[in-house]
């Protein structure tokens, strides 16, 4: 399965650079067929289908039922979708972009002394968290302003090497946890005096906020978060099915 996994992220990346650079489907954006594609990129049908679905969920294509497989028209480059379930740092690769964490830092806290709770919380006030802040660039320019904490007695221990990568591929990689799904919602706020000294922009200048509650497949709240974006700067993007 694993394997499996692997070939299709392979291949969703690729389908994306080729996507993004205008190199695949013909004049009408149809993809070929899937024996065309998968004697192309020497994959499976599973596999092909597997990445054609991601890509459909992500935005990047869509089905006409009984025609075929159509390229969406090409995205703003500076839209970051929110409804694939890829960490940020793969999102924006996939753009030709590189996002870093410049500053970082983890401690213990609880609850009650959280700087923000879950939309749903019904945590023990005393309930021991991770508290981790963040300061991130996408090619070398201030970008997310992140405060995030963890339950301690579900993730174990984060090393803060961890903290400089990708948390989302951290908590992947962990074993011991399954992650199910994330609630986000997303607020406009005013910038407080830390957020003023990163963006390098006046204290009270809107920021674009996304609060991201976390849990395991068993419904277990594991992470929340709050990620803050320069509002100039950043546009979110999801689509629906009419």
């Amino acid at each position: 399965m694993v394997q499996h996994e692997r070939a299709t992220e392979t291949l969703v990346n690729k389908l994306i650079k080729e996507i993004q650079a205008n190199k695949i489907g013909d004049a009408t954006n149809k993809l070929p067929s899937e024996p065309e594609l998968m004697a192309q990129y020497n994959v499976t049908r599973y596999t092909l289908r597997q990445a054609l679905a991601k890509l459909s969920n992500m935005g990047y294509l869509y089905q006409a039922h009984g025609i075929g497989t159509f390229v969406r028209p090409r995205l703003d480059n500076s839209i970051i979708s929110i409804q694939n379930s890829a960490g940020l740092t793969t999102k924006v690769s996939r753009q030709g972009k590189r996002l870093t964490t410049e500053h970082a830092s983890i401690k213990t806290t609880t609850v009650q002394e959280a700087e923000f709770l879950p939309s749903a919380s019904r945590l023990d006030p005393q309930e021991s968290l991770w508290a981790v802040q963040r300061l991130r660039y996408l090619d070398d320019k201030p970008f997310i302003f992140e405060r995030s904490y963890y339950l301690k007695d579900i993730v174990g221990d984060m090393p803060e090497s961890a903290l400089y990568g990708s948390l989302f591929d951290f908590i992947e990689k962990n074993d011991a946890l399954k992650p199910g799904f994330q609630d986000e919602a997303i607020a406009a706020e005013s910038m407080n005096s830390a957020m003023s000294t990163f963006f390098k922009l006046p204290i009270g200048s809107p920021v674009l906020c996304v609060y991201d509650d976390s849990y395991l497949n068993n419904g277990k709240l594991f992470a929340f978060s709050k990620i803050s974006y320069d509002s100039h700067l950043m546009k979110l993007f999801m689509f629906k099915k009419i």
